[in-house]
């Protein structure tokens, strides 16, 4: 029996060899890779740092330029706002300084228009000569239509 216990112990010692062979190799194997993983975590910031570093300068100038932008804009809308208000105001002030006066020379134009239409129509419709009754009133192109009228 101590034959077999012997042979079981030397079983095991070889394979805690083994298993701290595997260990190891797992060790060295994770050092290689963390300094792979070091080296690659160089390299990229190496060359993508400059990059990202210009693409923060450059979203930081682009929301610069556009908060600018947008102020002008609200100035822009202001003056504008504030000279469409002026223009309101002049154009108030011209009515009232030019149109109010004019207001009863507007209402005798527009009577003299009706007056001359008037007349007009009384000569189309053939004047005195037809109240009197000396001629054939004359008919105007106006009636020669009428009856294509539909």
């Amino acid at each position: 029996m101590e034959s077999t216990g012997v042979w079981f112990l030397g079983v095991i010692a070889v394979a805690s060899l083994v298993q701290a062979a595997f260990l190891v190799a797992l060790a060295v194997g994770g050092l290689k890779l963390f300094r792979r993983i070091d080296e690659l975590q160089a390299r990229l910031d190496r060359e993508f740092k400059p990059a990202l570093d210009q693409i923060t300068r450059i979203t930081r100038n682009v929301a610069e330029v556009s908060d600018l932008a947008t102020l002008q804009a609200r100035r822009i809308d202001l003056f504008v706002g504030d000279t469409v208000d002026r223009l309101e105001d002049v154009t108030a002030s011209v009515q009232s300084l030019l149109v109010r006066p004019l207001g009863p020379l507007a209402d005798l134009a527009a009577l003299l228009r009706g007056l001359r239409k008037g007349f007009e129509v009384y000569r189309q419709l053939g004047g005195h000569e037809a109240a009197r009754g000396r001629g054939i009133p004359r008919r105007s192109h106006l009636e020669d239509d009428e009856h294509l009228f539909i």
